[in-house]
């Protein structure tokens, strides 16, 4: 199911959060997500869904896919990077 998920990004107007699509549905608060920006693909922390008129009619683009922050770090612990 599409829904709208309200992404900020690090270092940059933290307090702001801008609408993007996605049909991921078990995203939690402080995932690290990819997404389409105005010039190319930004890194993301997705903060929460929303269903307000606002942020859907201002969701057009969509996330292209979480990052997998957990298995990056076991492979770096264990030496595999």
């Amino acid at each position: 199911m599409d829904q709208v998920a309200l992404i900020k990004f690090k270092d940059y107007q933290e307090f702001m959060e801008y609408s993007y699509l996605t049909d991921i549905e078990d995203l939690k608060e402080g995932d690290v997500v990819v997404v389409p920006t105005n010039n190319f693909y930004s890194v993301g922390i997705f903060s929460r869904y929303s269903n307000n008129k606002q942020h859907i009619k201002n969701a057009n683009k969509w996330i292209v896919q979480r990052v997998d922050i957990e298995n990056f770090e076991i492979k770096i612990f264990l030496g595999g990077i």
